[in-house]
């Protein structure tokens, strides 16, 4: 039997959270691993409870997401990162993708395709999510 994708999300906004962690319990093979309000205990949080996939919010207060993203992915290469934001832009989207990102996940987009994004970046593919990929292929 296949092991359920382990999802942790990091982004300061409680009722976000509680949504996807409503909409990940009613999704066959994905596992909520948790939530964290801040970006400075994913270090600590990752080396206790190892997971497979982070979706980490672009504007978190107080903390340069990029940076902590490059560092996740520098220490965790084996986890897959999401940039996890309502600012959907092109630029931001480059500089996730340059950081480590497996890919950009619009706040704009519905749980599904959320989920639809976990799923491919666990799977190793660059995952964006529709509002995301409108707004990166809207610059090519």
């Amino acid at each position: 039997m296949k092991q359920a994708i382990r999802l942790l999300c990091v982004d300061d906004n409680e009722l976000i959270a509680q949504a996807l962690s409503r909409r990940v319990a009613r999704e066959p093979g994905m596992a909520w691993s948790g939530w964290l309000a801040h970006g400075t205990e994913l270090d600590e949080s990752l080396r206790r409870d190892p997971v497979d996939v982070v979706l980490l919010d672009v504007d978190l207060p107080g903390e340069d997401a990029f940076e902590l993203l490059r560092r996740t992915a520098e220490a965790f290469p084996e986890v897959r990162v999401l940039m996890f934001s309502g600012h959907v832009r092109a630029d931001y989207i480059d500089r996730a993708i340059e950081c480590g990102a497996w890919g950009y996940v619009s706040k704009n987009d519905g749980t599904d395709d959320v989920m639809k994004a976990v799923a491919q970046a666990h799977a190793g593919e660059l995952a964006l999510s529709p509002d995301a990929r409108l707004t990166h292929n809207e610059r090519r």
